[in-house]
C-alpha cells in the first residue's frame, strides 16, 4: 500500500466508525515531499496497520489559487487526489469529510462516528 512515511504526529482526534478506529493526526514530521497538515489513519479492529489514509497536503504555491491544501486518499496500491480547498485546513471540515470517505469506501452509510478523543 502506499502509505504516508510518518516520522512523528500527534494524535489529535480519534473516533469509532463502526469497527473501525479512526485517528486524525496533526503536526506531522514526514520523509515524503508532500507538507502534511493532517492524516486520517483508519483501522479495522485487531488489525495493526491502517487500511486507508486519507491526507490534507499543503498545495504547491502555483497550485494555491484552487486552494491551500488538497486531499488525498491512499488505499491498497492506488491514490487519488479528491481536489482543493481552503476549507480543509479546519480540523472539523477534514475530520468529517475524511471519514464520509471511509464510510462510503467501507460502505458504513448508517455507522455514526462516535468521538473518543
Amino acid at each position: 500500500m502506499t502509505t504516508p512515511h510518518i516520522k512523528t504526529a500527534l494524535p489529535i482526534r480519534r473516533y469509532q466508525l463502526g469497527s473501525f478506529l479512526v485517528n486524525i493526526l496533526g503536526e506531522i514530521q514526514s520523509d515524503d515531499s508532500a507538507q502534511y497538515h493532517f492524516i486520517m489513519a483508519l483501522l479495522d479492529e485487531g488489525e495493526e496497520n491502517p487500511s486507508l489514509y486519507v491526507t490534507a497536503e499543503l498545495n504547491m504555491p502555483n497550485q494555491r489559487s484552487e486552494g491551500r491544501y488538497q486531499v488525498r486518499v491512499l488505499l491498497d496500491n492506488q491514490e487519488k487526489v479528491m481536489g482543493s480547498g481552503d476549507e480543509w485546513g479546519d480540523i472539523e471540515n477534514f475530520s468529517l469529510f475524511s471519514m464520509g470517505i471511509a464510510a462510503k469506501l467501507y460502505q458504513l452509510g448508517d455507522e455514526e462516528p462516535r468521538r473518543l478523543l
